[in-house]
Parts: structure tokens; sequence; C-alpha cells
């Protein structure tokens, strides 16, 4: 089983998730040529596609979904607050499955089990990808921790988290107010302290990969969050890494 973040950003989301015979896309806010371009470098092919699973509408999520799911003949699956506040209805040739944010679903080989999150959107949610007893977690765009989320996210194999902002550097930068309160809200995104107060939480169980994602560009920086995470996870045997809005991670295996 294994995952690679193609691009995480405010500019475009989209990550694959592999295993057995089934390949899902967790998003997709890139134009087709460049997650194309992005599939190439960790020589991936699309048609391996089995489908795409869409978070929430936001257009750095599902901007890309319409035109990919035409050109590779993907099913998409999202919830149906997701799909009414998104213009899926009025698009043609996709076959859209709706989904409960409460229930998993299977994708070939895959199982999925989707967990609704605290964000701006009309009915996101999070996954777990399961196979054969391995789980890999893609928990990004979500504003504060719960319960569920604690108990959802724990026994991940790998785990690709938000980290979306430091705190002072938000409130520094040139955003409007109404922006940065949007931000940093209940439902906005997690920032860096938040994030790794929730790792080391998860990081008591099988946890053996952690990606950083979804890094505001003038918002945080990656040297900052590569030392609160080499600071959370030093004397564990939890490696890390930081996905990028410009080039696909490397692949991680499980």
């Amino acid at each position: 089983m294994r995952i690679a973040v193609l691009a995480s950003g405010s500019s475009g989301n989209a990550t694959v998730v592999e295993a057995g015979n089934s390949a899902v896309l967790i998003d997709c806010g890139l134009s087709v040529r460049r997650l194309e371009g992005r599939a190439a470098e960790l020589n991936f092919d699309l048609q391996h596609l089995t489908a795409i699973v869409v978070t929430h509408e936001h257009g750095d999520h599902i901007g890309g979904v319409g035109a990919l799911a035409r050109r590779y003949k993907l099913p998409v699956y999202m919830t149906h607050g997701t799909f009414i506040a998104s213009s899926f209805g009025e698009q043609r040739g996709i076959d859209v499955h709706e989904i409960s944010p409460h229930e998993p679903f299977s994708v070939g080989s895959l199982q999925l089990h989707p967990a609704p999150v605290p964000h701006d959107a009309k009915e996101p949610c999070q996954f777990v990808v399961e196979f054969e007893g391995l789980r890999i977690g893609v928990l990004t765009d979500f504003g504060s921790e719960t319960q569920h989320i604690n108990q959802h996210f724990a026994n991940c194999n790998a785990l690709v988290l938000e980290f979306n902002h430091d705190p002072l550097m938000l409130d520094a930068c040139e955003y409007p107010d109404s922006v940065k309160d949007r931000i940093a809200g209940r439902l906005g995104h997690f920032n860096n302290q938040q994030a790794v107060q929730l790792l080391a939480k998860l990081s008591v169980g099988p946890l053996c990969h952690v990606l950083a994602a979804h890094i505001s560009e003038r918002a945080n920086c990656k040297s900052l969050v590569e030392q609160q995470l080499a600071a959370t996870l030093s004397g564990t045997n939890v490696a890390w890494d930081v996905a990028h809005q410009d080039r696909a991670s490397a692949w991680i295996t499980v």
C-alpha cells in the first residue's frame, strides 16, 4: 500500500493512494495537464486510477475533478452537501456517487472511511483508506480537533496532516483581517501548534510515516514546520517529510 501527494496548498491539492489492484485520487484542484505531469514524476499512469474521491467543494480541491473524470472516465465520490454546493449537478458525462460522511464504502480493493471535519464547507470530510489491515489517513482542511477525529485517525500507518499556518506569521501577513479570522477560526485551517499536539497523540500507535501538508505560502514556512516535526517525533520511529505545492512528494509505502 502506498501514497503520494501530487500537490498540496491553496493553489491545488491532489493525493493518490494505491493498493492491490486499485488506486484512488483524493481531490483534484489541478488541471489535467498539470496532474499528468505530477503523476509522470512518480512513474504513475493516471489510467490506473479507479476513482476520484472529493473531500469538499473548495476550488483548490475540486477544480480539476470534472475534467479529469471525463478524460479518464472515472467515477467520482462525494457527500450530498459537496454535490449540491458544487456545479456537478449541471455537468454531464460524470458518474457521481453520493456518500455518507459517516459510513465506509469500497472502491475496488480499497475500503474508505470518511470522517466529518470542522471546515467552512457544506459537508466536508476527510478519509482513512484501508487495505488488508493497513491504514493511511489524509487529514487536511479542518480548523479544530474533535474527539471523533482523534478516534478516526488513530492507528494509521501513514498520515498526511495539515500544518497550514503559524499563528504569529498569519497575524503579521498581508491578508485582510476577515481572511485571517477565517483561517484561524474553528472552521478554518489547522495551525502548526495544533498539528503537533494532535500528532503527539496519534504517534503512539502503529504510525510510521507523516507528511505535513497544505502549508501556507504566506503564513508559514517549511523550515518552521520541519523544526516542529523533528522536535515532536524525536525519539520515535516515525519518519516524516513535507508536501509541496509545486512538485509531487515521493511515494510512501506501508
